[in-house]
């Protein structure tokens, strides 16, 4: 990832997280660009965020883009569970995919709307997320230019929430309930990518 697109991805987290306000990071960045200084030492610097935030930022920022390896098609698993988020992306990482984990609807968002050239190639999204949800983030996205038609494979605790999608006209790319396999998880999110599979809920017409 380039240093504008790190760049661009704190300060989305950041925003997203709602630790820093526009202002300060229009500041922040018009002082990067006459210091040539790392954008969260700045933001540090100007008081905007503390050591400890900007660490977990940073952590997370690595978190969500994976290994920056093009050549292969790019997972984003939102889960706000770390175990199945690691254990989700193990096994999408085993089979070959590059693989970022997002436990929030900041961090997603945040990772799907950043500038880099390799956009995710689909989604795995827990419905029970800890902010607005996982259903209210999949409406979100399915209102976005960048992110209408991208496959989203739900997996969740609660396959009867299977329903609450079809009434809201969203459209995903398969639903898997909790526990998954592995051989499961991969055939589904393969057929997301290569869009082989008929979505499980569609919009209505």
């Amino acid at each position: 990832m380039s240093e504008e697109h790190a760049n661009a991805l704190l300060g989305q987290l950041l925003l997203g997280s709602e630790i820093i306000t526009p202002e300060e990071l229009r500041e922040a960045l018009r002082r990067q660009g006459s210091s040539g200084h790392l954008l969260g030492d700045i933001l540090v610097e100007m008081g905007a965020v503390a050591p400890r935030q900007l660490e977990r930022a940073l952590r997370a920022q690595a978190r969500l883009r994976g290994r920056p390896d093009s050549t292969r098609s790019f997972i984003l698993v939102v889960d706000d569970d770390p175990e199945v988020g690691a254990v989700v992306g193990d096994i999408l990482e085993g089979a070959g995919y590059r693989v970022g984990v997002a436990q929030n609807e900041a961090e997603a968002l945040a990772a799907l709307l950043a500038p880099d050239p390799l956009p995710p190639a689909a989604v795995v999204l827990d419905l029970g997320l800890p902010q607005t949800g996982g259903i209210e983030l999949l409406t979100m996205l399915r209102k976005m230019g960048d992110t209408q038609s991208l496959p989203v494979v739900i997996l969740t605790g609660r396959p009867d929430l299977e329903s609450k999608l079809r009434e809201r006209g969203l459209t995903i790319s398969g639903l898997l309930a909790k526990p998954v396999s592995a051989r499961q998880l991969l055939a589904t999110v393969e057929a997301a990518v290569q869009g082989t599979t008929p979505a499980a809920v569609s919009a209505a017409p």
